[in-house]
């Protein structure tokens, strides 16, 4: 049997870790020294830190001509007879080449659209988009893009990988997904890992480098500059906190522009900001470690995110975190102290009371139990073996 991984989009960040913290993972499966794997990818240039050094690679090329071939496959797929016998589309063609047997989406991808003929896997994010189409970034294409690759998978995926419970509750109401076709994997952090070999790094030094006021409180707020990423409202909190007469408390930011950015820079000018609110841009892992460690607490006002990386980093690193109300799942909501999302004056207070050491009681959490690797290898374990008594049924394996 063969079993293919797809990446792409890697870019830094998030995505990237994501990924790379899968990748470390399911290497260690002991199954899959066995089985044929391989690493699928469109992108020419995989860099070498992934770790996959020793697993094949195989390319899909993107080219004009292929984006031309999937279009011509969504005009025919409604002929069943014509789709099946007279076209393949490019990336079923190269995956029944490459004799894959189970194809797994370590991300949400369109790619998954075209696997009408090869079983797949699919991780799924954001399952609550129904409830936030009117976002600008969903409203500009996001949403139906989101949308049909969850509609699809429902369909044809094999199984669907969520975060949480919620999620999968989400799937259920949202999709009507059948629950036997979802498996509950958090996420996968790898900043943990950098960190425990690199401890003797002097962080502190790291941190100071950065420029960032010594007197001053820093909250961090690690995420992209999307609108869900709602970096509008602590703005706000900024200004009411300021206007509460505390000065010495900063926000900062670190991310990628994804559309949002020049609004939150124009914003931060406007309000006489700049003092308090520090936007870093890109950082490398150890400067992002350095900021987990010297920071005074996490701030996550995301509107979306049943889980989130910054959570599990800031639980790892034993990090106060406030979390936006009513968007954990129930079980991540004991870790943390959730605010009012439409009301700045709630996290302003919140804060205040947390600097003037007026504790907050939130359940201790120990790290390793609760996000245990072997959680990770058991349900991969269980996924493939699953699929090899359905693949049994016509083919040797």
């Amino acid at each position: 049997m063969k079993v293919a991984f797809f990446i792409s989009g890697l870019g830094s960040g998030g995505i990237y870790n994501q990924t790379k913290g899968i990748l470390n993972l399911i290497k260690k499966i002991d199954q899959f020294e066995n089985d044929n794997i391989c690493i699928i990818t469109d992108q020419k240039k995989i860099t070498p830190d992934l770790g996959i050094d020793n697993i094949e690679i195989k390319y899909f090329k993107k080219s004009f001509f292929n984006k031309v071939l999937f279009s011509l496959s969504e005009l025919i797929k409604k002929n069943r007879f014509i789709s099946r016998t007279f076209f393949l589309n490019p990336f079923q063609k190269f995956l029944k080449k490459n004799k894959i047997d189970l194809l797994v989406f370590l991300q949400p991808s369109f790619y998954s659209l075209y696997c009408d003929e090869v079983q797949f896997v699919i991780n799924i994010w954001n399952t609550e988009v129904k409830k936030y189409y009117n976002l600008n970034e969903f409203i500009s294409g996001g949403y139906n893009y989101q949308n049909k690759i969850i509609n699809y998978s429902v369909e044809k995926a094999f199984k669907i990988i969520v975060f949480t419970e919620r999620n999968k509750k989400d799937l259920q109401e949202f999709y009507n997904c059948r629950p036997e076709k979802i498996v509950i994997q958090n996420l996968t952090p790898n900043l943990p890992n950098i960190y425990e070999t690199n401890k003797d790094k002097d962080y502190l030094k790291i941190f100071n480098d950065l420029d960032l006021n010594p007197k001053f409180k820093w909250f961090f707020y690690p995420a992209q500059f999307w609108p869900h990423k709602n970096h509008k409202y602590l703005l706000d909190v900024m200004k009411d906190l300021i206007a509460k007469n505390y000065h010495k408390i900063g926000f900062v930011f670190c991310g990628p522009d994804k559309g949002n950015l020049n609004y939150i820079k124009d914003t931060i000018k406007k309000e006489n900001l700049d003092k308090n609110i520090k936007i870093l841009g890109f950082i490398n892992d150890e400067e992002i470690i350095s900021i987990y460690k010297n920071c005074a607490a996490i701030i996550m006002p995301t509107l979306l995110g049943r889980s989130s990386l910054p959570l599990l980093e800031g639980l790892f690193f034993k990090k106060k975190i406030f979390y936006s109300k009513d968007t954990l799942d129930d079980h991540l909501k004991n870790y943390v102290e959730e605010f009012e999302i439409d009301k700045p004056v709630d996290l302003s207070n919140k804060l205040i009371r947390y600097i003037n050491k007026k504790e907050m009681n939130l359940l201790e959490i120990n790290y390793e139990d609760e996000f245990s690797k072997n959680k990770f290898k058991h349900n991969y374990e269980n996924l493939i073996n699953e699929f090899k008594e359905l693949l049994g049924r016509w083919k040797n394996v």
